[in-house]
């Protein structure tokens, strides 16, 4: 199954914790009690000596966790800020109070600017700034009753959706269908007939109807025309339901 590129949730994690290292580095150092260390980070309270030593990493994790076309440049300027700090910093000053940068804060600066350097193709942005095609993100799921064709390369047969989703279905049985098959599968929707690959991952029931789940393998073409099917599937139930619920009241 795939997912968010693990990259990106390390380097979250080491942003987010950037500050606790820093204490560690202080304690190491020093040897002082922890409540003497954490008195003395807190008597520099001005807003950019808050802002260097609390905040600026965990922000820069925040936006790569959650990177969208809107947090981008705001991340770019915040890895552009980081880096600054650490080439211009100067002895013993705010907030490593060392000769120079702690090696820690170096490596997620190193890896941070991989994750620019990353960014400059836009094939690589594109996941993280299309909705549509972010794999990784849970998919809604809508219950149809829609049905299609199945071709194994070998047989053409048909078949029943149950639900269906952005990146996958729940089909109902078929004794030609097994675990591990890749197939394709057709069906007509809103007048459009839409074809796409497939693999069957599993066999469950549901609401005591047995069937398979599978998963699409979509091209990025294929990924934006399931987004608009998707798409007009939940504006016809939420539609539909506005309907219901209207009827209820008159009725009431």
């Amino acid at each position: 199954m795939k997912k968010k590129p693990i990259i990106f949730t390390l380097l979250s994690i080491l942003c987010f914790i950037e500050p606790l290292i820093k204490v560690l580095y202080f304690k190491a150092a020093t040897n002082f009690d922890f409540m003497v260390i954490i008195g003395n980070v807190m008597a520099r309270n001005t807003f950019r000596e808050v802002m260097d030593f609390w905040l600026i990493f965990p922000i820069a994790g925040l936006l790569i966790l959650k990177l969208r076309r809107f947090t981008y440049f705001t991340f770019m300027g915040v890895l552009l800020y980081i880096l600054h700090n650490i080439v211009t910093y100067e002895k013993y000053t705010w907030p490593y109070n060392s000769a120079e940068p702690f090696i820690y804060n170096k490596i997620v600066a190193i890896i941070a600017m991989g994750v620019f350097v990353y960014f400059l193709s836009p094939k690589a942005r594109r996941p993280f700034f299309d909705r549509r095609i972010r794999w990784w993100e849970p998919k809604a799921r809508y219950s149809v009753n829609l049905n299609c064709k199945l071709d194994n390369g070998h047989l053409c047969f048909p078949g029943s959706i149950v639900n269906l989703s952005h990146s996958g279905a729940f089909i109902s049985y078929s004794p030609y269908l097994r675990v591990g098959d890749k197939l394709e599968i057709e069906f007509n929707f809103l007048s459009n007939v839409i074809t796409l690959p497939l693999e069957v991952m599993n066999e469950h029931d549901i609401l005591g109807h047995k069937g398979f789940g599978v998963k699409f393998n979509l091209t990025y073409g294929q990924s934006v025309m399931m987004a608009r099917v998707i798409g007009k599937i939940s504006l016809l139930k939420t539609a539909s339901q506005h309907k219901e619920t209207l009827t209820s009241k008159l009725a009431a």
